[in-house]
């Protein structure tokens, strides 16, 4: 039966991360620029077979091995936003957790992903720990 309630738990797993929003933002102009860079060293690599020091010596990709000067990506959830008693709703009593922390709309962004941190925590050492006792001969 746990074994069931554990597949059921992984399965569920990409259903319960929808809700996470996409805060990933480029500048389309810069990026089609940095990659017909790439392509050209990629060429130049591919027809001369040299390394990359030999590369960054050649005065025609002088300054165009930058490449990281127009993208920004900024990490969505870092571990200073974590919040830990969500963290704990969500690793040590997920369904209490998800009336007290998800459903409770005063809740703020980082309490409820704190929450699904602490969740897929607790599924992916729980899974671990059912494949450890299972592989040893342990039976429930």
């Amino acid at each position: 039966m746990k074994k069931i309630i554990n597949l059921l738990s992984l399965l569920a797993l990409p259903f319960l991360s929808i809700s996470a929003t996409n805060d990933f933002s480029y500048n389309k102009e810069a990026l089609s620029n940095d990659f017909s860079k790439l392509e050209q060293i990629s060429v130049f690599v591919d027809q001369s077979n040299v390394s990359y020091s030999e590369i960054s010596k050649n005065p025609v990709f002088k300054g165009n091995l930058d490449l990281t000067s127009h993208i920004s990506v900024k990490p969505n959830f870092s571990f200073d936003e974590m919040d830990w008693i969500s963290f704990a709703w969500g690793f040590l009593c997920c369904p209490v957790g998800f009336f007290i922390v998800v459903l409770d709309d005063d809740k703020t962004k980082e309490e409820k992903t704190s929450f699904w941190i602490g969740v897929i925590a607790s599924v992916v050492l729980s899974t671990i720990s059912s494949i450890a006792s299972a592989s040893m001969g342990y039976a429930y």
